[in-house]
């Protein structure tokens, strides 16, 4: 950022959930992610928890704006395949090195996949000193690590890997300059930088016609081929060492490549899923066999995200 920013300033704790005012669950806090899928039906969920704001915080503003200081203390909510984002309020200004109780309510209708709650802490005047510190009030000055909402159970559905907001400021990311990055976890999501508000304002569009949707195509597409390209490696290099899918997001790829064109570009006609899970280990076992089939998956996922139509539609409606 062009200012100072307290990254790793802002403790957030999640306590528990209830559901309909009613049972009460715990948080996974290895994971930082609070599992819904395992609690049966229900309307609304509420969680609670607390964020401690740390006194590195005292570093993003002049010496004469406090403690406390004129900032707003937010969680970001982001349910990304829903396109539903919203803030909500934890404190209002002036801000304290103290903790701060948070509950917020969320509607099961609204959700689906996973939802992100993500603290942050907001200047709300602008300041006259100016740089090095935020200038202007709206500005994030300080954040912390985020919390997974698990809405839905993990499936063995392919298509079950959203892109997921990521702030590239903070400490363990990856460099702020990029614009997205794939996470090698046992669940892998494409993480977009949602310092780059304008590629952020494209995916999140809801419309149907016009440029924004359709660049949205075009850069989910284009996403979509670096992402498939490491599921299947990925996916392969476990069957190399294991001889088998470890996770069931494995098991969802190589039932999609048996059935889709992506089986029938690197493997032939009428493969299936034993077939597959054979070849595949095959290839990225042999040195020899590696290089052929690195040429023939970049191909074949080309074809499955119909990126050249993408790009070809998009080049023929909005060239000048």
């Amino acid at each position: 950022m062009p200012y100072l920013y307290a990254d790793g300033c802002l403790q957030f704790g999640i306590t528990g959930f209830s559901f309909d005012g009613g049972d009460v669950g715990s948080p996974d806090y290895d994971d930082r992610t609070i599992p819904l899928y395992d609690y049966g039906d229900w309307s609304k969920v509420t969680i609670e928890g607390n964020v401690t704001v740390g006194d590195s915080v005292e570093r993003v503003f002049p010496d004469d704006e406090g403690p406390p200081f004129p900032a707003e203390l937010i969680v970001i909510v982001d349910a990304e395949e829903t396109q539903l984002r919203f803030e909500k309020n934890v404190a209002n200004p002036p801000i304290s090195e103290e903790s701060y109780d948070v509950e917020l309510t969320l509607d099961r209708s609204l959700l689906r996949g996973d939802v992100v709650l993500t603290p942050r802490l907001v200047r709300t005047e602008p300041c006259r000193e100016g740089l090095p510190y935020a200038p202007n009030d709206g500005m994030r000055v300080a954040g912390g690590e985020s919390w997974t909402v698990v809405v839905d159970h993990p499936t063995k559905n392919s298509d079950g890997f959203p892109f997921v907001y990521r702030d590239f400021s903070q400490e363990g990311m990856p460099p702020e300059e990029l614009v997205h990055s794939f996470s090698k976890t046992p669940n892998p999501k494409m993480m977009i930088n949602d310092r780059n508000e304008n590629v952020v304002d494209v995916l999140q569009s809801g419309n149907t016609y016009g440029f924004r949707p359709n660049m949205k195509r075009l850069l989910k597409a284009d996403f979509g081929v670096s992402l498939w390209i490491q599921l299947v490696i990925l996916t392969g290099t476990t069957i190399a060492e294991a001889g088998e899918p470890e996770f069931d997001w494995q098991e969802g790829v190589i039932e999609e490549i048996s059935e889709s064109m992506l089986g029938t570009h690197l493997f032939g006609e009428d493969v299936d899923y034993e077939t597959v899970v054979s070849e595949l280990g095959e290839k990225i076992s042999d040195p020899s066999k590696l290089r052929e089939l690195i040429t023939d998956l970049c191909e074949a996922v080309q074809l499955y995200q119909e990126y050249a139509e993408h790009l070809d539609y998009f080049i023929q409606e909005h060239s000048p």
